[in-house]
This record gives structure tokens, sequence and C-alpha cells, in this order.
């Protein structure tokens, strides 16, 4: 909970101090704020600190902060702040963008938190309405305007789902607290041996289906690609790190919620996550755009982590944190080095951008290689260690669902490759812009750190 108060005060703030005023401060002192959130927030996890009076202003029974909770909190506040330190010099004038960043990451909060159905409906709600506004945010270019229209269709008729879902599994289970909401039909499933109610099957796939909307899920995803690459690339690296760990994190927990029948619901999120995965990859092969690509990037890595949902219990909550962790590093560091190439515009963002960079900048053409592999799941890297043990846990379940995602990892290196190839295989004249910027080199670097450190540290903790 302490997470949300500092940040509704902290966007309250910049939005009238920010008025007529360069956003590029207001960045910076944003991103402090939102790492002084993140330490709180491993405090509360670790026990180091109590803020159990804050918790009660809402009942345990609607929000609740444990410490998988603080966790997961903190994961999202440390993106938000990455992002908005990488991307906070521009031209922009007001600081209106930054406010809603912080709006939607405290929706993505309370979708952390919820116990309640209505909670998450609100927590999806904050989160997804000022994203409507930020993918048009660039007012002068028609694909960002187009961006926004599709992502406000779209989560308008993924919400209209949501809410029928809702409504069903009220009607089936009598309650929308997440601990009971799952009990009529486990009890009725164990004790009484009679089928989950039709109301309850019904009710599932359409909540399911509302935040597959969100992770991007095949057949789900079509929407994805254009709001990525039309959205300003700030906010696209929002999008695919911060709302996909919220919902993740959500899905999880709803479908834990059903574990007592996941005889009735396993099959079609396995089918989905094959789907999700081959399509992901194999689509991303035809790309020639750097955000396309890594929208598509993206729609693979929501195939692996639908993996998690099967799996998930109370006490694999690292699985998750370790996949969205290393997944958010990379992807972020991979757009972020893009964008620092191609300043004047973020129209045809391709692979052209990297073009000579071993010549130009060995230091920055080494910091891709690693992300990219880090991205693509190559040992010894985070992206790896994150694989191996989402995979490796996996298995023992749904092994032909695990060979499907290696099949996938082993399809991801051709498009991953593009980089490479365009970097050190190929000449032209990247400029040097990206070492003028002496906060975002040094920050990459140690997002290099962070996720070399981050992948040995793993690989070490499950054996190998």
């Amino acid at each position: 909970m302490i997470s949300i108060y500092i940040l509704f005060i902290t966007a309250v703030l910049v939005l009238f101090l920010g008025l007529n005023k360069s956003e590029t401060k207001f960045g910076y002192f944003t991103s402090l704020i939102l790492i002084l959130t993140t330490i709180l927030c491993v405090a509360g996890a670790k026990g180091w600190m109590n803020f159990d009076k804050l918790s009660t202003w809402a009942p345990q029974n609607m929000m609740f902060f444990g410490p998988s909770e603080y966790l997961f909190t903190a994961l999202i506040t440390f993106i938000v702040a990455i992002v908005l330190w990488i991307f906070a010099e521009n031209k922009e004038i007001g600081t209106d963008r930054i406010g809603l960043i912080l709006f939607a990451t405290i929706g993505a909060i309370m979708m952390i938190g919820y116990q309640h159905m209505v909670v998450l409906f609100l927590g999806l709600e904050t989160l997804s309405i000022p994203l409507f506004v930020l993918a048009g945010s660039d007012r002068e270019r028609l694909s960002s305007n187009e961006a926004a229209i599709k992502y406000f269709l779209m989560g308008a008729f993924s919400t209209a789902i949501f809410l029928l879902g809702i409504a069903f599994l009220y009607g089936g289970t009598g309650t929308m607290e997440l601990q009971a909401i799952g009990l009529k039909p486990s009890f009725m499933h164990a004790l009484e041996g009679m089928a989950t109610p039709v109301m309850i099957r019904i009710g599932l796939v359409l909540v399911s289906i509302g935040l597959l909307f969100k992770i991007s899920a095949a057949p789900f995803h079509f929407w994805s690609p254009d709001v990525y690459e039309g959205s300003p690339n700030r906010i696209m690296a929002f999008m695919s790190t911060v709302v996909k760990s919220a919902a993740f994190v959500a899905f999880s927990k709803l479908m834990l919620a059903f574990s007592g029948v996941k005889s009735d619901w396993d099959y079609w999120i396995v089918a989905i996550a094959i789907l999700t995965i081959l399509w992901g990859n194999i689509a991303a092969l035809k790309q020639n755009s750097v955000k396309r690509t890594l929208a598509y990037s993206s729609i693979a890595h929501a195939g692996y982590l639908l993996m998690y949902v099967l799996i998930a219990t109370e006490a694999s909550d690292f699985i998750l944190f370790v996949y969205l962790l290393s997944y958010a590093l990379s992807s972020i560091a991979l757009l972020a080095m893009a964008h620092q190439l191609q300043l004047d515009t973020e129209e045809n963002l391709n692979f052209d951008v990297f073009k000579g960079l071993s010549k130009k900048q060995p230091a920055m053409a080494l910091l891709l290689a690693i992300f990219v592999f880090s991205t693509a799941g190559i040992p010894v890297t985070a992206g790896f260690a994150a694989k191996f043990y989402l995979f490796s846990s996996t298995f023992a379940s749904y092994p032909l669902l695990v060979f499907v995602g290696l099949l996938g990892s082993a399809i991801s290196i051709g498009y991953y490759f593009k980089f490479i190839k365009s970097a050190y295989l190929e000449t032209g004249t990247s400029d040097n812009r990206i070492v003028e910027n002496r906060w975002v080199y040094w920050l990459l670097a140690m997002v290099l750190v962070a996720v070399g450190v981050f992948g040995a540290v793993v690989l070490q903790f499950v054996g190998v």
C-alpha cells in the first residue's frame, strides 16, 4: 500500500509543479522517487519495515500486500524508474505524460495486490485509461493516433468481456472475493463428485480472455504490433514490461484460486501457450522494424510465461519474478539503444540504426549483443537462467509444452540475430549520439551488470 500513496502524491505534485516546464528534470526526479519506493517495498517484503497501519485503510478482503505482493510491486516500480530515466531526455513541455505513467503504475500495483474482483477491474482500468492517452501522445504522428484508437477499441472490447466473465463467476459462486471464489467449485468437485457448474466455466473463460488481451497472447494479440509500433518508444517500453508483468501476476493469482478444478481449464491454457509461442516467433522472422520485432518477441514471451500460470503455487513466485525481471531489463535496453541511435524520429525504427555499430562504438555493440543474448535465452545470461528455471519446473507436468518452448527459442535466434548481423556484419554510418548522453551510457552499463550478475546468481541458486 505504501507504494500507492507515494506514487499518487508524486503524480499530483509533478502534474502541478511541471506545468509549462521542461519534462526532463521531472523525469529524473520521478525516477529517484520510484527507486525510493522500490527500496521501501523490498524492506516491506523482507519484514524490515512494517506498513500495517497503511494497509488497514483498505480491507484485506479487497486488497492485501504480503511479501510476494511487495516483491512484485518493487519489480514494477524499478522497471518504471529505469524507463523514465533512460527516456528522460526529450523536448517535451509539461509533465502530463509522467503523471499519467505514474497513475498507470498505480493501476498495475492494484492488480498485483487485489483480493476482490472489483479491485482487479479498477486496477485494470486505472492501468489502461492513461495508456489510451499515452499511446497517442505524439499527436504529430499519424501512427501514434492510430495506436491510440486501436488500443482504446481493443481495451474497451476486452473490458466488456472481462466484466461479463465477472458476472458469470459471481452468479456461479455467489462471491467476488478471490479466496472464496474458488471454494465452491473445488468443494463440489472434490466432495460431491459433481462437475463444475457451467456458469463458473464460462465466467472463467471470459475473465481469462479479458486478461489474455492485456498480455497479448494469441489469438488475442493482433492489436499489439500496430499499437507498439505507433506508440512513443517510452510508452512501448512501459506497455511491453509493466503491463505484461502486472497482468501475469493478476492472471496467475486468479487461476491459482481455481487450482482445485484445474482439469477444467489447463488444456486450453496449454493450447493458447503453444499457439502464442509458435506464432510470436514465426511472425517475428518476417519483421524489419525493431519495434515490431520486439512486439512479436513480447508475444512469444507471453507464451512462455503462460507455462507459469499452469504451475503456479503460493511458493513459486520466484519463477515469475526471475523471468519478468530478466525480460524487462533486456527488452528495455534494446529499445533504448535503438532510440538513442535514432533520436530525430521514431518512425521507421529499423535495424539500419545498428549498422556499423561495432566499428564506431564497439562497447555499445558489445552491450547490444549481450542484451540480445539475454532476451533470446543464451547461456549464461539472466534470460537463460529464467527460461531454464521455468522450463525445468514445467517439464514434469507438461513436457510437450516445454518442447514447443525450446523449439520457439530456437526459432527466435533467427530474428534476434538481425541485431547482431546489423551491428557486426554490415557497414553503415551509425552516429555517436548514444555516448553523448552519459547518464544513458552508464545506466545501460549498470543494466548489463544486473543482467549478467542476476543470471549467474540464479544459475547458482538452481544448481547449474
